[in-house]
C-alpha cells in the first residue's frame, strides 16, 4: 500500500496540516483497472465516503468513473461501498466521514451467468 492520492498540501498557513489516512481496497473488475488494487489515500478531516469517491474517480482516469458512478457523480446500482466492515447505503455516502486508518473497499455485484 503505497501510493498515495490527495488533492490537499502538507503545509497551511506554515503549520504541518494533518490528514485522514484511508485505505482503499478495489475488488472485481475494478481491480484490474489500476496498476494496485489496495493503496492508502489521505484526505483531509472530516472528508466523507462521497468525498473519496470523488477523488478516485478524478485520480484514477475515466474508465473508472464510469465503472462505478453516473454522469452525476451516483454510485451505479451494482456499486457496493464498504466503510471498516459496515456496508454504506449509497444515499449515506455523502453523510459518513472517514476516521484515521478507515479500510474502504469497492465491490462490483457480481454478475450472473
Amino acid at each position: 500500500m503505497s501510493d498515495r492520492l490527495s488533492d490537499t498540501q502538507n503545509i497551511v498557513e506554515g503549520k504541518p496540516r494533518s490528514f485522514v489516512t484511508v485505505r482503499v481496497k478495489l475488488s472485481g473488475f475494478l481491480s484490474r483497472m489500476v496498476p494496485e488494487s489496495k493503496f492508502e489515500v489521505e484526505v483531509n478531516p472530516g472528508s466523507t465516503v462521497a468525498d473519496l469517491i470523488g477523488l478516485l474517480t478524478g485520480r484514477l482516469g475515466d474508465d473508472f468513473r464510469k465503472a462505478i458512478v453516473d454522469r452525476e457523480g451516483r454510485l451505479h446500482g451494482g456499486i457496493m461501498v464498504v466503510l471498516n466492515r459496515r456496508l454504506i447505503p449509497p444515499r449515506q455516502i455523502a453523510e459518513i466521514a472517514m476516521n484515521h486508518k478507515s479500510d474502504l473497499s469497492i465491490i462490483p455485484a457480481a454478475n450472473g451467468g
